[in-house]
């Protein structure tokens, strides 16, 4: 049986989530702006994809996810 993940979500451009909108690990993700946020382990919301983004920094920002998440 397959297991479907779905992570917090906004349809509305411009529109991030707060940190009282999501616990450490959690992901979100805006399908206006094609933006994907976590909230880190220093309590802060930080952007970990979006659409154009080059592979260095998507690497970077992946490999920044992975080490969050454990």
């Amino acid at each position: 049986m397959a297991l479907a993940i779905k992570p917090k979500r906004s349809h509305t451009s411009s529109s991030a989530p707060t940190t009282s909108d999501l616990v450490e690990g959690e992901l979100a993700v805006n399908t206006a702006d094609k933006k994907i946020y976590m909230r880190d382990d220093s309590n802060n919301i930080v952007t970990v994809g979006q659409e154009g983004v080059s592979d260095a920094d998507a690497t970077a920002k992946a490999v920044t996810m992975a080490i969050a998440l454990g």
